[in-house]
C-alpha cells in the first residue's frame, strides 16, 4: 500500500513537470526571441526608431492583454469538457472561442484609429517618436485576428492537457518573427516598416501549423469541429463562456489600469528610480515565468478531474502543485536574498541602479512569497471556471495599490511596498475565497474515459 502510494505521487509529480516545463520554457525563451525587433531598431540609424519600436510594442501588448481572457477562459472550460468526456463540449467550445475570437479580432480592427490616438496621448511621446509608433501599431494590429485566433487555440490546447503543443505555436511564431524580420528589413531593404511588417508576417504564418496541431488533437480525441445549428443555439454554453469571460475580461482592464500607475508613479521618480524599477520588474516578471507555467497547469489539472468528478485526483493535483509552488517559491526568495547584488551586475553596470535595487531589497525578496499564491490560485479558479473571485480580488489589490500610491511619500521604497501589499492582498482573497469542497471527498469518485 505504501509503495503504491509512492508511485501514484511521483506519478503526479511527474505529470506536473510535463505539463510545466513547456510553459516554462515558452515563457523564458519567447521574450528572449522577441529581441530581435528591439536589436534591429537598435542598430538603425538614430535612437527614435527604438524608441518607437519600445512605444509601440506597448501600445500593441495593452491591446492585446484586455483580450487575453480568450486563452484563460477557453483553457478552463475545455479542461471541463475533457476530463467529464464530453466530447460535444469540447467541439463547441472550440467553435465558441474561434467565434468568438474572430469577432474581436474584426472589432479590434475597426476601432484600431480612435485606440491608437488615445494610446499616443498616454504615452506622451516626442512628435518623431509618436509617428514612427504609431507606423508599427497600425501595421502590426493588422494581424489582430490570427492573433486573437491564436489565443483561442492556445488555451483549448492547455485546456486539452497538451501545454507542449501550445509552447511549440508561441515559440515557433517567434522564430518565425526572427527569420521574417531579418528578412524583410535586410534582404529587402524595407527599414523600419520591415519589422513591424516581420511581426506581422511570422503571426499570420503560424496560423496554419496551429491549426494543424487542433486538427490532430480533435481526431486523437474523436472531436468534432463541423460548424452545425448547435454553434448558434447553443445558448448555455455561450452563457457560460461569456460569463468567464466577462470576470476575466474586468480584471484584464485592472491589470492594465495597474501598469499604468505604476509606470507612472516611476517614471516620477527620476532616471536611477526608473531604471532600478525595471531590474526588480524583470526579477518579478522571471519568477512569474515559473509560476504561469505551474498556473496554466493547475488550469488543466483541476479542469479535468472537476470536469471528471474525480474529487480524489482533484485533492491530490491542488495539493501536488500547492507543494510545488511553495518549493519555488523557496527557491526564489533565497536566490534574491543571497545573489542580488551579482543579479544586478548581470543587469546592470550603474553603481546607483545598484544601491536603489539594494535599497528595495526587502520587497524584492517578498515579491516570491506575496505573489505566489496569486498566481496559482488563479489558475485553480480558471480551471474550476470560477472567475468571480479572481475579478474582486484583484479590484481589491488594485484599490490598495492605488490608496497606498496615493497616501504614501513619494520613493521608491514605497511603491515596491504597495506593490507587494497588492500581490499579498490578492493572495489572501483568493485562499479565502476558493470553495474548499472541491478539496474534500464529498463528490463522487468518477475515473474519466478520455484517452491520454
Amino acid at each position: 500500500m505504501i509503495n503504491e502510494k509512492s508511485d501514484e505521487k511521483a506519478s503526479l509529480n511527474r505529470r506536473i513537470v510535463r505539463m510545466t516545463v513547456p510553459t516554462v520554457l515558452s515563457n523564458i525563451s519567447v521574450p528572449l526571441l522577441g529581441l530581435c525587433d528591439t536589436a534591429v531598431a537598435g542598430h538603425m540609424d538614430g535612437e527614435r526608431y527604438l524608441a518607437g519600436i519600445a512605444i509601440g510594442s506597448v501600445m500593441i501588448t495593452t491591446m492585446y492583454w484586455l483580450f487575453s481572457f480568450l486563452r484563460a477562459g477557453t483553457s478552463g472550460l475545455t479542461a471541463t469538457y475533457f476530463g467529464a468526456d464530453d466530447r460535444s463540449g469540447l467541439g463547441r467550445c472550440l467553435r465558441n472561442s474561434l467565434a468568438l475570437a474572430m469577432a474581436i479580432g474584426l472589432l479590434i480592427l475597426a476601432v484600431h484609429s480612435p485606440m491608437l490616438g488615445l494610446l499616443q496621448k498616454l504615452m506622451g511621446a516626442s512628435s518623431e517618436v509618436t509617428a514612427l509608433s504609431g507606423r508599427y501599431f497600425s501595421i502590426c494590429i493588422m494581424g489582430c485576428v490570427p492573433m486573437m485566433v491564436l489565443t483561442a487555440l492556445t488555451g483549448w490546447m492547455i485546456g486539452m492537457q497538451s501545454t507542449a503543443s501550445a509552447m511549440v505555436v508561441n515559440i515557433g511564431m517567434s522564430i518565425l518573427n526572427v527569420i521574417s524580420t531579418l528578412t524583410l528589413v535586410y534582404g529587402f531593404g524595407m527599414g523600419f516598416d520591415g519589422i513591424a511588417y516581420g511581426t506581422l508576417a511570422a503571426q499570420w504564418l503560424i496560423l496554419l501549423p496551429a491549426v494543424f496541431i487542433v486538427v490532430r488533437l480533435c481526431r486523437r480525441h474523436g472531436v468534432s469541429v463541423k460548424p452545425d445549428k448547435s454553434m448558434v443555439l447553443d445558448l448555455h454554453g455561450w452563457k457560460k463562456m461569456l460569463s468567464v469571460n466577462g470576470n476575466l475580461f474586468f480584471r484584464s482592464a485592472c491589470l492594465i489600469a495597474l501598469s499604468l500607475m505604476l509606470y507612472s508613479y516611476s517614471a516620477r521618480l527620476g532616471d536611477v528610480e526608473v531604471s532600478s524599477n525595471a531590474v526588480i520588474n524583470q526579477l518579478f516578471l522571471f519568477f512569474s515565468y515559473f509560476m504561469d507555467g505551474f498556473a496554466f497547469t493547475g488550469e488543466a489539472l483541476v479542469g479535468r478531474y472537476a470536469g471528471a468528478r474525480d474529487s480524489v485526483m482533484l485533492r491530490k493535483s491542488i495539493s501536488g502543485l500547492l507543494k510545488w509552488t511553495a518549493g519555488i517559491t523557496l527557491v526564489f526568495m533565497a536566490a534574491y536574498s543571497a545573489l542580488l547584488p551579482v543579479i544586478i551586475r548581470l543587469l546592470s553596470d550603474s553603481s546607483a541602479v545598484e544601491a536603489s535595487v539594494r535599497d528595495c531589497r526587502i520587497w524584492v525578496t517578498l515579491l516570491p512569497l506575496a505573489g505566489a499564491a496569486a498566481f496559482i490560485y488563479d489558475g485553480f479558479y480558471i480551471g474550476l471556471t470560477r472567475t468571480r473571485p479572481m475579478l474582486i480580488s484583484t479590484v481589491c489589490g488594485v484599490g490598495l495599490f492605488a490608496v497606498l500610491l496615493n497616501t504614501v511619500s513619494h520613493t521608491q521604497w514605497m511603491l515596491w511596498m504597495a506593490f507587494t501589499c497588492y500581490l499579498a492582498l490578492r493572495s489572501i482573497l483568493l485562499i479565502s475565497l476558493f470553495p474548499y469542497k472541491y478539496k474534500k471527498s464529498n463528490v463522487k469518485h468518477k475515473t474519466s474515459n478520455v484517452k491520454l
